[in-house]
C-alpha cells in the first residue's frame, strides 16, 4: 500500500508548488494512474515515491513505512521503474540489462540468468532468441517489453511506470497494454502509472488520480465512477464528451447477460467474448446488423454463447457500468 499524506513540492526559486497537498491511498495490487494536462505534476508526484525527487512537505508511506526511512539508493532497488525511453544500456545484452538490479543486490550469475529467461518468457520474447541481443537490434515495442522485464527483475512489490508505452505506434501500444494487463492478473504488483492520455488511464487503471494545474488533485476514484460522476467541470472536460463510449470500453462482452442466438446465426457478425462492448458496437454497426453472435476463441457456431444486441448495449451505456472481471 502507498499513502500520500499532505505531499507538496516547491522547487527553489518558485513561489508556487508544482504539487500541492496530495493525499490519497493506493491499495496493494492496484494500478493507480496519474493523469492530467502537461505541467500538472503527475511525473513529479510519481518520482517522489522513489525519491528521485524529494517532497517539500508531507509523507509518502509504503506499507506503513516512511519512504525516507532508508537511503534513496536502497529504496530504488526495492521499486521497479519503467520509463517511456526504456533507459536500456545500449552496450549491454538484453539479459544483462534485465539483470542490472539483481546484480546490484548480489544475486549469483545462475540466478540472474534464470530470472532473465523467466521474464523474457513472461513478456513474450523467446529467451533463446533475445537474451544475447543488444537493444539496437530490437524494435521499439520489444525494447518496451524488456524495460518492463527489467523493472520486474528483482520482484519488487511496487512498480513505477512513466508513460512506458508512449513511444510506440498505436497498434503496438494497444498490444502492450493488453499484454501488461494480462501479466498483472498474475503478478498483482502495486503500480503507479503516469500518462497524459485519459483513454489509456481508463483502460489501465483500477484507480485514477486526475491532477489539474498546480498539482491539485481534482478527483481520485475508479474509472467507472469518474466517467459516471465527474467531480467537477474540469474533470468532465478532461475526460471528454464521449464518456458513454469510454464507459463501454470498460466492460467485456463476456461479462454481460446475453440473449438467445435466435434465427440464422451464420448471418450474424462474430463477436469475441473478450472484446469490449465498444468493440462489439463497432463490429455490429459495421456489419449493418442489429446483433452479433458471441463466441470465444476456437468456438464454432454450435459453441456460441448467445447474442448481444444494439438495444442491450444501449441500455448498458445509459445504466450502471458492469465492473471489469
Amino acid at each position: 500500500m502507498i499513502e500520500f499524506k499532505g505531499v507538496s513540492k516547491t522547487y527553489p526559486g518558485m513561489d508556487t508548488p508544482v504539487v500541492r497537498d496530495l493525499s490519497f491511498t493506493i491499495e496493494d495490487g492496484e494500478i493507480c494512474v496519474l493523469v492530467g494536462p502537461s505541467g500538472c505534476g503527475k511525473t513529479t508526484s510519481m518520482r517522489m515515491i522513489n525519491r528521485l525527487i524529494e517532497p517539500t512537505e508531507g509523507e509518502i508511506l509504503i506499507d506503513g513505512q516512511d519512504n525516507t526511512s532508508m537511503s534513496g539508493t536502497q529504496l530504488r532497488r526495492k521499486i521497479g521503474y519503467a520509463i517511456q525511453q526504456t533507459g536500456l544500456f545500449p552496450h549491454r545484452t538484453i539479459a544483462d540489462n534485465i539483470g542490472t538490479v539483481p546484480g546490484l543486490l548480489g544475486w549469483d550469475k545462475a540466478r540472474i540468468a534464470s530470472r532473465a529467461d523467466e521474464l523474457l518468457d513472461l513478456v513474450g520474447l523467446a529467451p533463446d532468441q533475445y537474451r544475447d541481443r543488444y537493444p539496437a537490434e530490437l524494435s521499439g515495442g520489444q525494447q518496451q517489453r524488456v524495460g518492463v522485464a527489467r523493472a520486474l527483475a528483482a520482484d519488487p512489490p511496487v512498480m513505477l511506470m512513466d508513460e512506458p508505452f508512449g513511444a510506440v505506434d498505436p497498434i503496438t501500444r494497444d498490444r502492450l497494454q493488453n499484454e501488461f494487463l494480462h501479466i498483472q492478473e498474475d503478478i498483482k504488483k502495486t503500480i503507479v502509472f503516469v500518462t497524459h492520455d485519459i483513454d489509456e488511464g481508463i483502460k489501465m487503471g483500477d484507480k485514477i488520480a486526475i491532477l489539474k494545474e498546480g498539482g491539485i488533485l481534482a478527483q481520485y476514484d475508479t474509472p467507472e465512477n469518474i466517467l459516471v460522476k465527474p467531480a467537477s467541470e474540469f474533470v468532465q472536460s478532461f475526460v471528454g464528451g464521449d464518456r458513454v463510449l469510454k464507459r463501454l470500453s470498460l466492460t467485456r462482452v463476456g461479462d454481460v447477460d446475453l440473449e438467445p442466438a435466435n434465427g440464422n446465426g451464420n448471418a450474424l457478425p462474430r463477436i469475441n467474448a473478450e472484446w469490449t462492448l465498444r468493440d462489439a458496437l463497432s463490429e455490429i454497426i459495421g456489419a449493418g446488423a442489429d446483433r452479433g453472435l458471441v463466441v470465444t476463441d476456437g468456438e464454432s457456431n454450435g459453441g456460441s454463447r448467445g447474442a448481444i444486441t444494439l438495444d442491450s448495449i444501449r441500455k448498458i451505456s445509459h445504466g450502471a457500468v458492469v465492473p471489469r472481471g
